[in-house]
């Protein structure tokens, strides 16, 4: 059934106002760490004004909304859920002064210090975007998302969205009941809930390598049926050859070291099935957006992502050597890049 005019409105309505929500929360946490924004070394690119950033708001909503009308998912109404998530706003004001105070500090480090750190990677062992715990506490994963959403002044849902564009294109002559989606670095589920709740015979697997992150998405897909978890990393998955027909990354390979980002991608194509897709949804690289290139310059001097400039500059293609690239398509700050795995040629 085609979206309503009421609907349209709704749905404007809506993200009009997470926007505003979610942007006060931004200007809060900006306000507390002036002094660290003060001490921005000069950017290698101007930074986009605020009128440019609305328009690519509106550039992003404008295409959420196209995807609705062309059938590729559900009007995203849930104002019930919109409104528990708005519930980690008190826990998320509280600990921007932690934040801040690791800013001036450089204070990266403490996340070592968690018990069950110690099997976890070095590379993982640290605070990411200064925020209490890293990715290693109950909780981080409580307010991680609404972290993200206000980093993004409510644009963050809008983005992760757009990646499953191709999941559902590549569903169109294929069934879901047969069909094995891997979410790399699953996180707290968002993704995958939403994936899920648009096709519900879908096989998933959620893999992440934080077991707080993972419980959350746990509980987050209970309801939901053939689902696995994987408490592994994205360099040394415990899945079998040629298991999986769409792999999803979202926003993860900007927070790999160099060597481990080559090791999950040459792992991802180990595990793809022959005419599977390999989803990559992160943030936008130099040149994508010109516009936006001075925001890839402040992002890891204000916030702890210590491989974020190597992955900006980084050459996808060559990365992904073992897949095709098919395309991208970029939404606001996020790229989304789709990889195919050859099928065997056949003999003549």
């Amino acid at each position: 059934m085609p979206a309503s005019r009421t609907q349209q409105l709704a749905f404007a309505g809506l993200q009009t106002a997470r926007v505003a929500f979610y942007g006060v929360h931004y200007l809060a946490a900006r306000l507390a760490a002036r002094d660290s924004f003060g001490a921005l070394s000069k950017t290698e690119h101007p930074v986009p004004s605020l009128a440019a950033m609305a328009r690519a708001m509106a550039d992003l909503f404008a295409q959420d909304w196209r995807n609705v009308e062309a059938g590729l998912y559900p009007v995203p109404l849930n104002i019930l859920k919109e409104a528990r998530r708005a519930m980690a706003s008190i826990d998320y004001l509280r600990d921007i002064p932690k934040v801040v105070k690791r800013q001036q500090s450089r204070g990266h480090s403490e996340a070592r210090a968690k018990a069950d750190a110690k099997k976890l990677p070095r590379y993982f062992q640290q605070n990411f975007h200064y925020q209490t715990d890293g990715y290693l506490s109950e909780d981080s994963a409580r307010i991680y998302d609404f972290q993200v959403e206000a980093l993004f002044a409510g644009t963050a849902e809008a983005m992760r969205r757009r990646a499953y564009v191709p999941v559902a294109k590549y569903l169109e002559r294929r069934d879901p009941a047969k069909t094995v989606l891997l979410d790399i670095g699953a996180g707290t589920g968002r993704f995958l809930s939403f994936v899920k709740s648009v096709q519900p015979e879908l096989q998933a697997t959620a893999l992440d390598l934080s077991a707080p992150y993972l419980a959350r998405a746990k509980r987050a897909l209970r309801h939901a049926k053939g689902v696995t978890f994987a408490e592994a990393a994205a360099e040394a998955m415990p899945l079998k050859d040629a298991s999986v027909d769409i792999a999803v990354s979202i926003y993860l390979f900007h927070e790999l070291p160099p060597k481990v980002r080559a090791a999950a991608a040459k792992d991802i194509a180990r595990v793809l099935k022959p005419g599977g897709i390999f989803i990559l949804a992160d943030t936008i690289q130099y040149g994508d957006a010109p516009p936006f290139d001075g925001l890839i310059d402040v992002f890891p001097e204000l916030l702890h992502e210590p491989y974020y400039k190597t992955y900006a500059r980084t050459d996808l293609k060559k990365l992904f050597g073992g897949l095709k690239h098919a395309s991208d398509d970029i939404a606001y700050l996020t790229k989304i890049s789709v990889f195919e795995k050859p099928k065997p040629k056949r003999r003549s």
